[in-house]
This record gives C-alpha cells, structure tokens and sequence, in this order.
C-alpha cells in the first residue's frame, strides 16, 4: 500500500528496532495502515531536509492512492508511520 517492506526494511537498517508492529484497519471507506518500530527514532523534519527518498516517496505513493502520510516520530522513542485512504 504505500511501500510497506521499505517501511520494514527501514525499520532494520537504521532503527536498530527490535519490535516493529504492523496494524491494518477498515472502517466503512477508510483503509488505514500504520508501520510502528522501538527503534532510535528521527526528526521526521531533518529526515526531509536530508534529500532522502523515503519519506517523500511514501509521501508521494500515499497521494497517488488519494491517502495522506503520517510520520510520528522522535530520537530515541521509535518512530510510527501510517497512511489513511478513503477513495
């Protein structure tokens, strides 16, 4: 949906995580899927201003879908990512 394995794979290479949960939900038109890790966190800002592709492209994928990214994040406190669609 918006690049799940690349949220996984993220979560394994650069949060050093040790729990990553994965939590899919419907309710009436409304798909929801969030990605959550233990891990070391970031500053979703400074992530952004790095130039790196992850966040923009699942910020680009999610729109594609008509959906809208979320990132909750912080150093040291695990990051959650989740997108909500409702075509």
């Amino acid at each position: 949906m918006f690049a799940t394995p690349e949220r996984l794979n993220n979560a394994l290479r650069h949060a050093q995580a040790r729990r990553v949960t994965v939590d899919l939900r419907h309710k009436g038109r409304t798909v929801t899927l969030a990605v959550a890790d233990d891990g070391v966190g970031m500053d979703p800002a400074s992530a952004r201003r790095q130039g790196g592709f992850g966040l923009r492209g699942m910020e680009e994928r999610a729109a594609r879908l008509g959906g809208t990214l979320h990132v909750d994040s912080w150093p040291g406190q695990g990051t959650r990512i989740s997108v909500e669609v409702c075509p």
